[in-house]
C-alpha cells in the first residue's frame, strides 16, 4: 500500500538514505567529489530539466545505479579471473536480495562499501571452490538452521538503519521487517525441501553452500558486531586512502 507521502515503502526505504542538500555526496565526504560523481550530477540535471523532476532524487537513484553496477561489474571480473564466477555471485546477490528490506551496516563512501563486498563475497566464492565438498556435509545443518538464526537476528534488529538516516515510519518498519520474515521464512522452508530430497537434484552442494554463506554475511551485518567490523575495516580504507592520496 502507498504510505500518505505518495511513497510506496520501498521507495521510502530508499529515501530515506537520500542525501541532504548540502556540499556532500551521499555518504558525507566532504570536497571529494570524484569525476564519476560530477558526470552524474551533470546527467541529473540535464534529465531533472527534460522531465521536470527533482534533481537530488535523480542524482540519488543514478548514484544508486552506478554504485550497484560498479561493485557488481568488479566481481564479475575478479571472480571470473579467479575461477569463482558463479560462487562469488551467487553469494553477493543472495546477501543484496535480503539487504534491500533488512538494511545493514553500510561502509562511509561507495567505493569503499564495493571494495568490503568485493572482498568478502571473493572470499566467499574461494571458500566454496576449495572446500566445498567438505563443507557440503554441514549444509544438512547451515541450510535450514540459517533461517532459524536469520529469524533471531531479524526479530531484534530489522530494520536495520544507519545512525545519519534513521528509519523513523512504523509503517515502513512494519513492511520491511515483514519481507524480512518472509524471505527467511522462504529459505527455511527451501532448506528442508533441500535436505529432504526434492530439491537436491535441482540444486548442487556448492551452490547452496554459496547462497547459504551469502545469507550467513548478510545476517552479521545486520548485528552490532557486524556493524563495528564494518566501520572498522572502513576506517582503515579510510587512512589508507588519506595516506596513498586516493580522494585526491
Amino acid at each position: 500500500m502507498p504510505a500518505r507521502d505518495g511513497k510506496t515503502p520501498l521507495a521510502s526505504r530508499f529515501a530515506s538514505f537520500a542525501p541532504e542538500r548540502r556540499n556532500k555526496s551521499i555518504y558525507g565526504e566532504d570536497n571529494h567529489i570524484m569525476l564519476s560523481d560530477q558526470l552524474l550530477t551533470r546527467v541529473a540535471a540535464f534529465l531533472a530539466r527534460e522531465t521536470g523532476r527533482d534533481a537530488d532524487v535523480l542524482l540519488f537513484g543514478l548514484r544508486l545505479f552506478w554504485t550497484s553496477f560498479s561493485g557488481y561489474a568488479t566481481l564479475i571480473a575478479v571472480g571470473a579471473l579467479l575461477g569463482i564466477l558463479p560462487h562469488a555471485l551467487i553469494a553477493g546477490v543472495t546477501a543484496a536480495v535480503l539487504r534491500v528490506f533488512s538494511g545493514g551496516a553500510h561502509a562511509s563512501s561507495p567505493g569503499r562499501c564495493n571494495l568490503i563486498g568485493v572482498t568478502v563475497f571473493v572470499a566467499l566464492g574461494l571458500v566454496v571452490k576449495f572446500h566445498g565438498t567438505l563443507a557440503a556435509l554441514a549444509l544438512k545443518f547451515l541450510f535450514p538452521g540459517l533461517a532459524l538464526i536469520g529469524l533471531a537476528i531479524a526479530y531484534k534488529y530489522v530494520p536495520a538503519d544507519t545512525p545519519g538516516k534513521p528509519i523513523t515510519s512504523r509503517v515502513q518498519k512494519r513492511y520491511l521487517r515483514a519481507v524480512t520474515f518472509s524471505l527467511l521464512l522462504l529459505w527455511g522452508v527451501g532448506g528442508l525441501l533441500w535436505v529432504l530430497g526434492p530439491l537436491a537434484g535441482i540444486f548442487s552442494p556448492e551452490v547452496v553452500l554459496s547462497m547459504s554463506l551469502g545469507l550467513a554475511w548478510q545476517l552479521f551485518t545486520l548485528t552490532p558486531l557486524g556493524y563495528r567490523v564494518v566501520e572498522g575495516v572502513d576506517s582503515l580504507l579510510k587512512i589508507a586512502c588519506r595516506e596513498g592520496r586516493c580522494q585526491k
